[in-house]
């Protein structure tokens, strides 16, 4: 699974595990949705620049360059099923930034993020109206936690701007894949068992509660993020007595949209029982440099099955919830080699005819913490974030749910299709998911 140089410029390597999923489920939504692919990354950061308007452009794409000899990984292109990176002569590299490096006449992000044509490799776009960036990134080349590295990556790069940068050695900074991080072997017969038996644990019992969708029924209409931010002082008191109760914030919020789910669900679905897959970072146990910003352009993160009968009370389920996520990575030494076993199989049984229909009425939920952990406020004199924003591209129906903070403030965003559900259903399961935290953390 590791980089091999087959040309005097081009290196290759097989996709794995949670790559080849991302692969295989944007070739189907591009064949079928205008080139389009599922679960295509959307980041946007709201900035204000302390740098001469005239020189903004070249300073950002400066910093774009630089990024991309740090970050190779954000240069590479998909063939089948094997990556492949080539190392840019002077005419390549000004394609590439030609291509790469957009500034855009659109009003604002989510003007952008409505109306953007489908993505290459890694994109950044500079929206002047709005000061906004806003990254694209296809979920094969990088995930949630890595994109809000990345960020800091690229605005490190622009804070401190190199002399020269320079392109030849950066094929040795190119991400292995997690299993070449693990040092995980071919698995054993007893090791496929197991990790098939973790898959199917998932896979016989989906799709559980959710609301209504149309996705089968209509074609594909356009992405949407629909967001909810908490005031300072209210995330402040959500955090506290998850604190006394002794659980997460995530697990809270968790708790509150099955809750929320539940009063909204499809009557003709199952109602007896809540079946998803788990998002973890796998980075704080990776070993460095890969645990590291140095390689924020990576997919080092798995699902992990989850499920429990319903009804269940808030309580009960917050704190199952967080024993979930609490314990699920961190008390089972077997997972980290049992999972990339387990996503081999998942990317092989994602192309089954069967698997096909088993499309979740539900989001995923996907928390990403405290964002100050990964991206700054300030950038030296250079950069002040004033907003940070995450969501992907709902094309196949899969709908996903961002939970984090920044400056404070608990945000939520809900990713999906407005052709298979209504803007309005969506700000309507939002509001339900800040009505049942306040009665139940705050009455």
């Amino acid at each position: 699974m590791s980089w091999t140089k087959v040309s005097e410029r081009r290196w290759e390597r097989p996709v794995t595990g949670m790559e080849g999923y991302f692969v295989y489920t944007g070739s189907v939504s591009a064949a079928h949705c205008d080139g389009r692919h599922q679960y295509t990354i959307f980041s946007k950061l709201k900035i204000d620049l302390g740098i001469s308007p005239a020189d903004v452009e070249s300073a950002l794409k400066r910093a774009w360059k630089r990024l991309r000899s740090e970050q190779p990984q954000i240069a590479t292109t998909v063939d089948g099923t094997t990556m492949v990176y080539e190392v840019p002569d002077e005419a390549a590299l000004q394609e590439w930034l030609a291509s790469t490096f957009v500034v855009s006449s659109a009003a604002d992000a989510e003007d952008l993020y409505r109306n953007a044509e489908p993505i290459k490799q890694v994109t950044l776009y500079y929206i002047p109206k709005s000061s906004e960036l806003v990254l694209r990134a296809q979920h094969y080349t990088i995930d949630g936690t890595g994109t809000l590295l990345l960020w800091d990556r690229y605005l490190t790069a622009l804070a401190t701007p190199a002399e020269e940068v320079t392109f030849g050695d950066e094929h040795t900074r190119l991400a292995p894949s997690i299993e070449d991080v693990l040092k995980v072997s071919e698995p054993t017969a007893e090791e496929t068992e197991k990790a098939t038996a973790l898959l199917m644990s998932y896979a016989t019992k989906a799709p559980g509660v959710g609301p209504v969708s149309k996705v089968g029924t209509v074609p594909a209409g356009r992405s949407q993020n629909a967001e909810v931010t908490f005031p300072t002082r209210t995330t402040e008191a959500i955090i506290k007595v998850c604190k006394e109760k002794g659980i997460s914030v995530t697990s809270a919020v968790h708790a509150a949209y099955i809750q929320a789910i539940i009063k909204h669900a499809n009557p003709n679905g199952t109602l007896s029982r809540y079946v998803s897959l788990g998002l973890f970072n796998l980075r704080p146990y990776l070993p460095k440099p890969y645990s590291t910003s140095e390689y924020a352009a990576s997919v080092y993160y798995t699902p992990l099955p989850l499920d429990f009968d319903l009804p269940a009370p808030f309580w009960e389920t917050a704190h199952l919830l967080d024993k979930y996520y609490r314990t699920t990575v961190k008390d089972d030494p077997e997972i980290l080699p049992l999972h990339t076993h387990m996503t081999r199989i998942l990317c092989q049984a994602s192309q089954m005819p069967e698997y096909q229909g088993l499309i979740p009425g539900d989001a995923q939920v996907s928390s990403l913490g405290i964002v100050e952990r990964y991206v700054q406020h300030r950038y030296g004199n250079t950069v002040k974030v004033l907003d940070v924003k995450m969501g992907v591209d709902v094309v196949l129906g899969m709908s996903m749910f961002f939970i984090y903070t920044f400056y404070d403030q608990l945000r939520l965003v809900y990713s999906f299709n407005d052709g298979y559900e209504e803007p309005a259903h969506i700000s309507m399961y939002l509001e339900e998911v800040q009505k049942i935290l306040i009665e139940e953390l705050l009455a």
